[in-house]
């Protein structure tokens, strides 16, 4: 594709900043949700940030947002399934409906849910629980066309 392609494509899209409150609220209720499951499980969140794009997108002005969540202990396996489950379903909604499982065995998964252009969704256990999310590539509203 080219430059002005991928650029035309991207100003299709929502802006950057929707997609860094969007994905920021659904990993947030994700693990509040997974939190809830277990008393002594708490979370916070590591990093929001963003990046530049990469394939299609390299040289455009189109960024990605990117957001981490650390939860205070291991996921236990009695709630894996379940908190799985909110995951599975949240990243659908999100475009992220390939599943990919590097490592599913007692006390130690990690999942992977992936999408068109980079959306991207992992969820994972072992010495603490990780959950992150990673945007397609977005144009910030300061980039976009008037009128967007």
């Amino acid at each position: 594709m080219a430059a002005s392609d991928a650029e035309a494509e991207l100003r299709t899209r929502p802006s950057f900043e929707e997609a860094r409150q969007q994905y920021r609220a659904a990993i947030e209720g994700w693990a509040a949700q997974i939190a809830s499951m277990s008393p002594e499980l708490t979370w916070h969140v590591k990093e929001d940030s963003w990046g530049g794009c990469s394939g299609d997108y390299v040289d455009t002005a189109g960024v990605h947002t990117y957001a981490y969540v650390v939860f205070s202990a291991p996921i236990a396996d009695e709630i894996w399934p379940s908190a799985l489950d909110v995951v599975r379903h949240g990243a659908a909604q999100l475009g992220a409906a390939n599943v990919t499982t590097p490592v599913d065995r007692p006390g130690d998964h990690h999942v992977v849910f992936s999408g068109n252009d980079g959306v991207t969704v992992e969820f994972g256990t072992k010495a603490a629980g990780v959950l992150s999310a990673t945007s397609d590539c977005r144009l910030r509203r300061a980039d976009m066309p008037p009128g967007s």
